[in-house]
């Protein structure tokens, strides 16, 4: 995202609080809220505020076949994400929701994060610590190494992938869908439909 996309993307941000605020200090006025006192507005103006801005962008999926039960399937998945403006989200808060038309799961951090700088992304050893119920992160950029050490992303150049590993049974094959919606805590969530295109190579683009 270039200055003036970024730019224009806050200022989009900006103008929908500044309604919102508008909106609600009506409300107070109009319906004489128990909501009346300057500390209660204030506090629900930054309620507002962090709902509205903790936002992160997926930018990749990229997943691998492996022979399962003598099948191509992707069971290792890897989603690319940074955040809209310089800000602060704990990782660990946030929820991972998958759902293939016939199960629904959701999916919560595993406390285990590590750099992707060292090692290849679909071998690094953070995914042996991964089960059906739980995801990782690799970071990627992380100047202040903040992912790692206190899983928060803190800047707007923070990149990282968060993992996960699908069961054997659920791991999917070419033409297959899997809804996947990303909820950080609080933010605004964000659902993609990924599809298993054509294994003619092990690491394929899922999203982008």
């Amino acid at each position: 995202m270039d200055n003036n996309a970024q730019l224009g993307t806050i200022a989009g941000i900006l103008l929908l609080v500044f309604i919102l605020i508008g909106a609600v200090s009506a409300s107070v006025i109009i319906t004489d809220s128990p909501i009346t006192s300057e500390e209660d507005l204030t506090n629900l103006t930054d309620e507002i505020l962090d709902e509205l801005c903790s936002y992160l962008q997926i930018k990749q999926i990229v997943g691998k076949y492996q022979t399962i039960q003598g099948q191509q399937r992707i069971n290792k998945i890897a989603i690319l994400i940074k955040p809209l403006v310089s800000q602060t989200i704990d990782l660990s808060h946030m929820t991972l929701e998958l759902c293939d038309g016939n199960n629904y799961r959701i999916l919560f951090f595993n406390g285990t994060a590590g750099s992707i700088r060292s090692q290849s992304l679909f071998e690094h050893p953070t995914w042996n610590n991964l089960t059906n119920g739980t995801y990782g992160l690799l970071s990627t950029i992380d100047d202040d190494n903040s992912i790692i050490t206190a899983h928060k992303i803190n800047d707007y150049t923070d990149m990282a992938f968060i993992i996960i590993k699908l069961p054997d049974n659920a791991a999917l094959t070419q033409d297959t869908q899997l809804v996947l919606t990303l909820r950080p805590s609080p933010g605004i969530g964000r659902t993609v439909t990924l599809e298993a295109p054509l294994p003619i190579k092990n690491v394929v683009t899922l999203f982008e």
